[in-house]
């Protein structure tokens, strides 16, 4: 038979799977079965492959739905360390003396006091202190010597309460002044001492204040130990500049002054000064 013939020969055509356009075939006849096939061609398959830019392509359209996005408002509690009330830890003041303090507001926002204890007299002590109590008990903030007044830093905490560097919860400040007297009780007169003595001489000094009265003098002397000495000036150098003869001996082996004790805390002679520094000249001696 012929048909299996042609059945045969179509199958030899390769199968193409993309984009394949076909050309249908013309009319195929087949004639009667005999020893001879009378048969007409089928046409030749096109085939006819796309590329990316080419093939059809499909969009498919996404609905996009809007989304509400709601803000709620918070509101943020106060800051403790912004709280701290200084009134309520305030020392209680003895006579001519004030407590005062100022704020400030740190960089992480908390605020800062500066707490001050002074006297309002013209009183200097030997030692002024700031402490404050908490519960471990009293720690000193911060002292100073011969002085009128102390001031220490206070930070305001989380928890509304004070510190101050490692004293933590502070509950009360105390202000302690110990042994005041005027200013013109305090003057020091080592600071004034010659810079050098000639070898066998001294710089000496006596307390010469007078019963009742508060504000220092002092005799101040220089001396040549076992010589005397055709001269002996005595100077005082002046802050304002220049030296003063405060005295001046011949045949002698010292000579002396008396100082007395400013309102600034200085040495004056006979209201000149403050005095800086003594010198002592010896001139002649044998």
């Amino acid at each position: 038979m012929m048909f299996p013939i042609v059945l045969s020969t179509l199958l030899t055509v390769p199968i193409v799977q993309m984009c394949i356009g076909m050309i249908p075939p013309e009319d195929v006849s087949v004639g009667t079965i005999s020893a001879t096939l009378s048969t007409t061609q089928a046409s030749p398959i096109t085939t006819t492959q796309c590329t990316a830019s080419s093939c059809p392509s499909t969009t498919t359209a996404v609905r996009v739905t809007p989304v509400t996005v709601t803000t709620a408002t918070v509101t943020m509690a106060p800051a403790l360390c912004t709280t701290c009330d200084i009134a309520a830890i305030a020392p209680v003041m003895e006579a001519n003396t004030v407590f005062e303090n100022t704020n400030t507001v740190g960089a992480d926002g908390c605020t800062q006091t500066n707490a001050i204890c002074r006297r309002t007299d013209d009183q200097v002590c030997t030692g002024v202190t700031l402490s404050a109590t908490n519960a471990a008990g009293t720690s000193t903030i911060s002292s100073a010597m011969n002085a009128n007044q102390v001031s220490g830093s206070l930070t305001c905490q989380a928890d509304g309460t004070y510190s101050s560097g490692s004293v933590t919860g502070i509950t009360k400040l105390v202000c302690t002044f110990d042994t005041c007297v005027p200013v013109c009780a305090t003057c020091d007169i080592e600071a004034t001492k010659p810079l050098m003595d000639p070898p066998g001489t001294v710089f000496g000094y006596s307390d010469s204040t007078p019963d009742g009265q508060t504000c220092k003098s002092y005799v101040v002397a220089c001396f040549y130990f076992g010589n005397l000495c055709a001269t002996i000036n005595f100077y005082a150098e002046i802050g304002t500049g220049g030296e003063q003869v405060i005295d001046t001996m011949t045949n002698s082996n010292g000579a002396k002054a008396e100082v007395d004790c400013g309102n600034d805390a200085k040495l004056t002679f006979m209201g000149m000064g403050p005095i800086v520094r003594f010198r002592c000249e010896y001139i002649g001696c044998t």
